[in-house]
């Protein structure tokens, strides 16, 4: 029994290292900087 948790929580542990690495190379290869400079927010001075 004792090794099935050790295998289960290995397996967690190895999917938490692929998604963190999935997630990092995303947000550096997206540039969310490019969002704003596109599509820039509104100022609240424009605003009648």
């Amino acid at each position: 029994m004792a090794e099935w948790w050790i295998i289960s929580m290995g397996f967690i542990f190895c999917l938490g290292l692929v998604g963190g690495g999935f997630v990092y190379i995303l947000k550096k290869s997206l540039n969310s900087k490019d969002a704003t400079t596109i599509d820039p927010l509104p100022s609240e001075e424009n605003e009648s």
